[in-house]
């Protein structure tokens, strides 16, 4: 029997409801859950302070363990959703920019999101990739099984050779912005 949800919401009762969970999970799902991080603040005379705080993460699953005598659930993944405690890397939206500037000469992408389960995510890198190949520039998918696609996962598992410099994001971002003001 095949199942499909868009989302489901489970809260365990029961210690085995743990293993259910585990037996359900795949990896490229989307896992959100609450969590306790270390959080450094800087105050406004410099000095550097860290606190506890509860937030909830969104993660795409990488990995899933389950410690049968704790009958605890150990999942390790990419956090795909920013909040205030934890940001995301933008390193993808570099690259899409570069990739409209027609600067990309080569593409590295790991297998892992050119063949994300998430439809949504998987459409954006192949048409990524389309748009490098079609506009002459090379692609290199690095499989998640060997230390280079790891390595490149390890980094956002995206990359790209540029045929010419392209101005930074963050500051095509400010300009944006400031001009926004006006």
């Amino acid at each position: 029997m095949l199942f499909s949800f868009s989302q489901v919401t489970l809260i365990p009762e029961e210690a085995e409801d743990m293993w259910h969970t585990y037996n359900l999970l795949q990896v490229g799902d989307s896992l959100r859950a609450s969590t306790i991080r270390k959080v450094q603040t800087e105050s406004s005379t410099g000095s550097v302070g860290s606190s506890r705080v509860r937030t909830t993460l969104t993660l795409c699953v990488e990995t899933i363990d389950f410690d049968s005598q704790a009958c605890q659930l150990r999942v390790k993944g990419t956090n795909i959703q920013e909040n205030q405690y934890v940001k995301v890397s933008h390193q993808l939206a570099h690259v899409e920019k570069a990739s409209e500037a027609l600067a990309i000469d080569i593409l590295l992408i790991s297998d892992k999101l050119f063949r994300h389960q998430d439809i949504a995510t998987r459409n954006r890198y192949v048409r990524l990739v389309d748009n490098v190949k079609d506009n002459g520039g090379a692609v290199r998918i690095f499989s998640s099984l060997h230390v280079s696609g790891e390595q490149l996962n390890q980094l956002s598992g995206v990359a790209a050779i540029l045929r010419f410099p392209i101005a930074d994001l963050s500051e095509a971002e400010e300009e944006d912005s400031s001009s926004d003001d006006e």
